[in-house]
């Protein structure tokens, strides 16, 4: 029994609203959900046990692989028990929703925020059916915070029955935590702080490092970072990959397949029905490559985790630290490392009172000529398309991080261009001024270059590459060119080309003023107006 599990089940029966100081990976779901039976058990009346046309109990998760994660070991639970439990979370059909709530038991439901208001602005039977709940339960409350909830928070408990009991569970306790609690606690609610004083929040058995490696190299240093770790790993482990933007997470994930690697890619851009299909093979997967955004930060448990890769700076402390928590979980060891490059190096010292060591093992493999051709081969692979769509979500990437991570807008450019260079690409993507000009970059360069070829060419001024030169310092790792003819895909989504129509670049599919060049045109503005909301 973890310490939460034995603060919390040692008040049973619990009478009282609860504030739980906990952190994630500690065993608190079951902590919340044997008070849950127990209250349902307790409060409910003969007919209500009977019919179950009544919400008993609802929890409030703020992600939905957090949420399917509670619904899951509720089902176990309350296989033993009169009651069923429900998940209604964004991605999933609305109509099915609501077609549970009218014929099925309802005593348990677990919902992510979004879909719950929907829920109950739209459908009058939900709402008449929370008018009985006994218990409403917020787990991961700082998170609810964090991610902009606050609001939809307040709504949504004005909506349950005042004299309702009420749960909240927190990794932390601030001011604003401490708002909500005032909101949704009763004054005499039960504090429980199952956090050691002494605790860093991180897990000491996680040995953790970092690596400041050149643009142009992240690719390579990646690849060793994970060949390393696989070496040592005889009995097999999992490694999570955590990317900055769900298009690099797809794009590192296709040049890791191609390479031959076992990956398994999760994103906020799948629906859930697949997100759900890949993160149950990767939790059954002895020793995959999950490639992922900060769908899976926090709060979901993938056993057997043994390595956790950071690619890029994360967004804040806590988001770090909660990465890193998806290993060295239950009691067993596990290792994070953290790749930077030169202009993110400054986000260590937010962090330096955490054991992070500078690691000087991870270096890029000597590759062979046969090696290095097979892996410019597994690059040309990866569809064009992809390229294309993650380098303007990676321009919007760093335009958005400029101020926190103390570079200039006009070196946002270089960089991603830079970067870019590690996966083959010579010559950037066209990106149209109307797409530079919102993100503010328009004026950081001198001028677009009227060179064709490469999606409408190179647009790198001399100054560009003059700026440049600081982030390629190849710390004794020659760059190698590889002189990518960048081609468009006749793929509809982000796989390889499906025939030699796929494989033919740019300006053998014709000229510029061709019908073919003109419909791709329009195509890639209308992926850019989508992408100018996306930061």
């Amino acid at each position: 029994m973890s310490k939460v599990q034995d603060a919390v089940l040692s008040k049973l029966p619990i009478t009282q609203d609860l504030f739980v100081k906990a952190k994630t990976g500690t065993g608190k779901t079951l902590g919340f959900l044997i008070p849950a039976i127990e209250t349902a058990l307790r409060n409910n009346d003969v007919r209500d046990l009977k019919t179950g046309k009544r919400v008993s109990v609802f929890i409030m998760s703020p992600t939905r692989e957090l949420a399917l994660q509670i619904a899951e070991e509720a089902e176990k639970l309350l296989s033993f028990y009169p009651f069923q439990a429900h998940c209604f979370v964004g991605g999933t059909s609305k109509g099915l929703n609501k077609k549970i709530i009218s014929t099925r038991r309802v005593d348990f439901i677990i919902a992510t925020p979004g879909r719950a208001l929907d829920l109950l602005s739209e459908n009058t039977i939900f709402q008449k059916q929370i008018e009985g709940t006994k218990l409403v339960i917020l787990d991961e409350a700082d998170q609810l915070l964090e991610m902009g909830f606050r609001d939809t928070i307040t709504d949504i408990l004005n909506r349950f029955p005042k004299e309702r009991q009420t749960f909240m569970f927190s990794a932390t306790v601030s001011p604003q935590i401490r708002k909500i609690a005032h909101l949704a606690l009763k004054p005499d609610h039960i504090f429980l702080d199952t956090v050691d004083p002494n605790d860093v929040n991180t897990n000491l058995k996680v040995k953790q490092s970092y690596v400041v490696a050149p643009l142009t190299s992240q690719l390579h240093y990646l690849r060793s970072i994970l060949e390393k770790h696989r070496e040592t790993q005889s009995q097999g482990g999992k490694i999570i990959v955590f990317c900055p933007t769900t298009r690099t997470t797809a794009l590192f994930a296709s040049a890791f397949e191609a390479m031959g690697y076992p990956i398994y890619e999760l994103h906020s851009r799948m629906d859930q029905s697949k997100r759900i299909k890949i993160a149950q093979r990767f939790k059954k997967s002895p020793n995959g490559i999950l490639f992922t955004s900060d769908v899976s930060a926090r709060g979901v448990d993938y056993p057997g985790v043994s390595l956790v890769v950071q690619a890029g700076t994360p967004t804040s402390r806590e988001q770090y630290i909660h990465r890193v928590g998806r290993t060295g979980r239950a009691g067993k060891d596990g290792e994070g490392v953290l790749l930077l490059a030169p202009y993110e190096s400054g986000f260590l010292k937010g962090v330096s009172d955490l054991p992070i060591e500078k690691s000087t093992e991870f270096t890029p493999i000597a590759e062979s000529p046969e090696t290095d051709k097979a892996v410019n081969k597994a690059l040309r692979l990866v569809d064009p398309v992809l390229i294309e769509d993650s380098y303007r979500a990676h321009l919007g990437y760093l335009t958005s991080r400029a101020q926190d991570l103390r570079f200039p807008k006009s070196e946002t450019l270089p960089i991603a261009n830079d970067f870019y260079k590690g996966f083959g690409v010579e010559e950037p993507p066209h990106v149209s001024e109307s797409f530079l000009s919102k993100l503010g970059l328009l004026g950081k360069r001198d001028k677009f270059s009227k060179r064709g070829g490469h999606f409408g060419g190179s647009f790198r001024s001399r100054d560009d590459r003059l700026v440049a030169d600081r982030y390629s310092n190849d710390n004794g790792y020659e760059r190698r060119p590889r002189g990518r003819d960048f081609q468009r895909s006749n793929t509809s989504s982000y796989g390889r080309p499906s025939n030699d129509q796929g494989r033919r670049s740019w300006h053998e599919r014709g000229s510029r003023g061709s019908r073919e060049h003109n419909a791709d045109r329009m195509d890639r503005m209308r992926r850019e107006s989508r992408d100018q909301h996306q930061y």
